[in-house]
């Protein structure tokens, strides 16, 4: 459900970042040159994200913001476009912490998995040693009462 989101959310913020056709003489909302740059950045954040490396779609994402704020500082970028644009880099950001988050929980898990499963080995591992302890014990007494059992061995000394 979460990847679902996401990739609505990336998807999103790739036809926000989408130039606009229209008169010449009408300001520019954003530039062919600013929205291509900023098309590639996303890209780069989507395959990141789908890769399962939020971190990495984080980190791109945060300069993809940067840049926008470089570009609209510019003029390459109308204020109602800039805004808008980051209204999908904040929704993308949150899902992305989510990811993120959800994540190193899904780790600290795993990790508290492997190390029940560690202990339980050496538990297991002890407790065949001390089976195997007592089963060597209970066979030196069977073999020595099969020795005394045997009246030559015992006289030549072989049942110690």
């Amino acid at each position: 459900m979460m990847r679902k989101r996401l990739t609505l959310a990336l998807v999103s913020g790739l036809l926000l970042l989408l130039p606009l056709a229209g008169c010449a003489a009408e300001p520019v909302e954003l530039q062919a040159a600013t929205a291509e740059n900023l098309q590639s950045a996303m890209l780069g954040i989507t395959e990141a994200a789908a890769g399962g490396d939020f971190t990495e779609a984080q980190s791109l994402l945060t300069a993809m913001q940067g840049n926008l704020r470089t570009a609209a500082a510019a003029g390459q970028v109308s204020a109602e476009r800039s805004a808008s644009i980051q209204t999908a880099i904040n929704l993308v950001s949150t899902d992305l912490t989510v990811e993120i988050e959800a994540a190193a929980i899904a780790a600290e898990a795993a990790a508290e998995a492997a190390a029940l499963a560690e202990e339980q080995n050496a538990k297991d591992a002890a407790e065949d040693a001390r089976d195997a302890e007592k089963k060597a014990a209970e066979d030196a007494k069977d073999a020595r009462e099969e020795c005394l059992d045997d009246k030559d061995r015992v006289k030549a000394g072989e049942c110690n």
